[in-house]
């Protein structure tokens, strides 16, 4: 108690006699240099007394327009609970409001030493308050690559080249990519020692600019197959996919794995007993995998189109197509199909397929907005084009009708004009006579 009344003294002589003793300091610091607006900041304020600290007061001075105290008071009043303290922090949090430049400052600082010396320091930081857009403009948006190559194999790098393919011995099992950015404030994920099995494999390198923009250059690297199957189809070369690893996730569902004989060659095809056909896999020279059907050495690319819950196979009968339907075609993210169309802004487009679920054959409707398929109902779309028809019918009716009037109303005009003609013509002949 007696510390405390000799600190209260102390501060009441502080107040109308100031001495300038400068033993004690205060430091106000701000845990980083900028600020975002609608973010927060933390400042530091720190009281030191090598003589060990007593009692003291301060407040916080700072630009309301620009700042929100959220964390910490504004005026502090306070005292040690013992001998020997020698400072003292305190954590003040910000939140910024708009940009600019703020000053935070410690004002009205009194610190009584315990030995009851007084002093009153002040500090204060300045710290740059700027908008997320500010920040955002500033950042890089390069996304290349300096350098990409798989480790023992030349890639040929061009940075504004995306996709490149290598071919490699069947022995190999694991390869190392490799790659550099152009900025080092960029970012790059997919490098490394990757695991490659025999046929193709496909590996993306992705680069992140400092803004956030993306590039993705994709490796495919193709291990060479023993005793690989050659099929020939229109003058192209084909590869038959034996392993079932290279086609995950791209199998149709309707169809269960099985083996056809090619070339004496047992190898791995598909099965569906709704369609009662057999499929197998085919890669060309590009590393592009399809599917086909495959019947005795014969071969018919096999398509799919789902719509909804609907899936069917696409077959290639232009018997069934109504008139008026017109040959184009239908582009679904990366595939195109040959469909049929009512008008060129219809968004609407008849196919003929295959339900894979129950086999049976039809015409069927695909909606390119709602991205559904239903089957083909004949009246309702000849009801359709019979309301066309009518309106087109009305239609012209009205128009001729629209130029018979004209005509009538010309000749009527054209009638009056000659009345009016004659009767000036006579009488300028009874002037005459007269």
């Amino acid at each position: 108690m007696k510390n405390k009344w000799i600190i209260l003294v102390g501060f009441f002589l502080f107040c109308f006699f100031p001495l300038s003793v400068n033993a004690a300091s205060v430091s106000i610091a701000g845990t980083s240099a900028t600020g975002v607006v609608g973010g927060t900041i933390t400042v530091n304020v720190t009281l030191r007394e090598s003589k060990g600290l007593g009692s003291w007061e301060f407040s916080i001075g700072y630009d309301s327009n620009l700042l929100e105290m959220t964390s910490g008071s504004g005026h502090v009043v306070d005292y040690v609970q013992g001998e020997g303290q020698t400072s003292k922090t305190y954590t003040y949090k910000f939140r910024v409001k708009k940009s600019g430049t703020a000053t935070i400052s410690v004002i009205n600082t009194a610190i009584a030493a315990w030995d009851e010396s007084l002093t009153s320091p002040t500090d204060s930081t300045t710290i740059r308050l700027i908008a997320q857009e500010e920040i955002t403009a500033s950042y890089s948006s390069n996304n290349n690559l300096k350098s990409l190559g798989v480790e023992g194999y030349d890639l040929n790098f061009n940075k504004d080249t995306l996709d490149y393919t290598i071919e490699v011995e069947n022995d190999v099992t694991k390869v190392n990519i490799q790659a550099e950015t152009e900025d080092s404030k960029a970012s790059l994920s997919g490098t490394g020692e990757k695991d490659v099995h025999e046929g193709s494999n496909s590996f993306q390198v992705v680069v992140t600019a400092e803004n956030g923009n993306t590039k993705t250059y994709t490796i495919n690297i193709n291990v060479k197959e023993l005793n690989p199957v050659k099929v020939t189809m229109n003058k192209k070369e084909y590869t038959v996919v034996r392993k079932k690893d290279e086609l995950q996730d791209i199998i149709p569902k309707s169809f269960e794995e099985t083996t056809v004989k090619i070339e004496e060659e047992e190898v791995l095809a598909f099965h569906s007993d709704v369609l009662n056909i057999d499929i197998l896999a085919l890669k060309d020279e590009e590393g592009k995998i399809f599917f086909y059907v495959y019947d005795d050495g014969k071969y018919e690319l096999y398509e799919e189109l789902t719509g909804g819950n609907l899936t069917i196979r696409l077959l290639d009968d232009t018997s069934d197509i109504p008139e008026g339907w017109k040959k184009t075609t239908l582009k679904i993210d990366d595939h195109t199909y040959t469909a049929y169309q009512l008008g060129d802004r219809s968004d609407f487009y008849l196919v003929y397929g295959q339900n894979v679920e129950t086999g049976k054959k039809a015409l069927y409707v695909y909606d390119s907005v709602d991205k559904t398929l239903q089957r083909y109902q004949n009246e309702a779309v000849e009801q359709l084009n019979s309301t066309l028809q009518l309106r087109t019918y009305i239609l012209l009716g009205v128009l001729a009708l629209v130029v018979i009037l004209l005509i009538v109303l010309l000749c009527l005009l054209r009638n009056k004009a000659n009345v009016k003609k004659r009767k000036k013509l006579k009488q300028e002949q009874k002037e005459f006579l007269k």
